[in-house]
């Protein structure tokens, strides 16, 4: 957020703050990019996953369509992953153990 001289405002704006997604269908809302699950994106929470992930741009929908349980193939890797690599996306598959998608309802902004 910036102020109008441009200058950075720490803490964002009242608006922003009230503002939170609801998920329907998933396929309004980035994988990545977008807030899931906490105040971070998954993104930001295991950067390394997304640095390596061949699916930089999906959606929640999408990536649930592919599968993202044991063998889904949401999982696509540049490379090789490292055991502690493995570790993260263990840690992402139970964060997404708790989301439930709508197939008849979109996402909306609340």
């Amino acid at each position: 957020m910036k102020n109008q001289e441009g200058v950075g405002v720490k803490g964002g704006s009242w608006f922003e703050a009230s503002l939170t997604r609801r998920l329907g269908n998933g396929f309004n809302t980035y994988f990545w990019s977008d807030c899931l699950v906490g105040a971070a994106t998954l993104k930001e929470r295991f950067h390394r996953l997304y640095d390596l992930s061949n699916h930089k741009d999906m959606t929640v929908g999408e990536m649930h369509a592919l599968g993202w349980g044991e063998e889904g193939e949401a999982w696509g890797w540049r490379c090789r992953l490292l055991a502690w690599e493995e570790e993260l996306v263990e840690e992402v598959k139970l964060l997404l153990s708790n989301i439930s998608l709508q197939e008849t309802s979109s996402d909306v902004w609340l």
